[in-house]
């Protein structure tokens, strides 16, 4: 999906469709060519290949998924929750699709800012496109003052590009319309982290822990701010949940898995672990200096 990450709509779909000449039966590319012709804004287009990929494969839940969010987008909405039905139920359990369904369930009259949100989401899918994908989160808002959803979104958006205090607010907005928002109280937590608040971070993550205690996140989050705090058995204790919480070989497992070798007295292991992270996301900028640490920990005598 290079060429769609990068914008090119047209060349991606032009893959995919010597893909499906060369293999019918390629359900993967009837639905990535189904979602590249949405973000072009053929939706009809778009849902006819992705009722085709259904067809090839009806027990794989990101076609449902797929389908539903254009049908969304289209305003079919008893559409959606139908395909977004089926999803969950080939996924249980799953926030995502559970999200997907509120927006979906959400009344007609809140529509119009569930698509500008849906629109956020797809630009910040579609090559990190943060401006835009703020510029639409600020119209659902706009119509919608009390979207939580919308601010947790911009939040993160904001967060992505630097602005912490920014994502803050958001994320304090977000939480101050739904107070059992157990996601924004963990990733105000992470703001809170990256700008050195560590109590914060660690009171945020327990509050969301306390709403949510089957979420890695969480306890990944209060896991590396305990470690900030000096509470190593503490970190050590929530990193080791949030991996075992974690599906195994995910980069998020990867990178907590780091700190509880560097706790352990592994700095080769954290070493590497972290920095294969880093090479694999350049974001995550906050992973340097425990990088150094363990360069300079591996560099002293045994």
């Amino acid at each position: 999906m290079t060429k769609q990450a990068k914008g090119d709509l047209d060349g991606a779909i032009a893959d995919y469709t010597r893909a499906i000449e060369l293999e019918g039966t390629n359900y993967i590319a009837y639905n990535n060519r189904g979602m590249a012709k949405q973000a072009k804004g053929d939706l009809d287009g778009a849902i006819l290949d992705l009722t085709k990929a259904i067809e090839l494969k009806p027990d794989y839940a990101p076609n449902y998924i797929n389908r539903g969010f254009v049908k969304q987008t289209k305003f079919d909405f008893d559409g959606a929750i139908v395909d977004f039905n089926k999803a969950n139920e080939l996924k249980p359990g799953d926030n995502n699709i559970q999200n997907m369904l509120w927006f979906a369930k959400d009344e007609s009259t809140k529509s119009r800012p569930v698509l500008f949100l849906r629109r956020g989401m797809a630009k910040k899918d579609a090559g990190s496109d943060w401006d835009g994908a703020i510029a639409e989160y600020n119209k659902a808002i706009e119509l919608k003052p009390d979207f939580a959803e919308a601010y947790f979104s911009r939040g993160y958006a904001k967060k992505e590009k630097g602005d912490l205090g920014g994502a803050i607010v958001d994320y304090t907005k977000a939480i101050e319309l739904k107070p059992d928002f157990a996601r924004a109280y963990n990733n105000r937590g992470w703001c809170e982290f990256l700008k050195n608040d560590f109590d914060s971070a660690v009171n945020d993550a327990n509050r969301a822990i306390q709403l949510n205690s089957t979420n890695r996140s969480f306890y990944d989050t209060r896991g590396w701010a305990r470690y900030e705090k000096g509470d190593v058995v503490g970190a050590l204790d929530d990193c080791n949940r949030a991996v075992g919480l974690s599906q195994v070989g995910t980069w998020a497992a990867v990178e907590t898995q780091g700190l509880v070798n560097f706790i352990n007295g592994d700095y080769h292991m954290a070493f590497e672990q972290w920095n294969n992270t880093f090479q694999h996301d350049t974001n995550k900028q906050y992973l340097l200096p425990f990088i150094e640490k363990a360069k300079a920990k591996q560099a002293l005598p045994r």
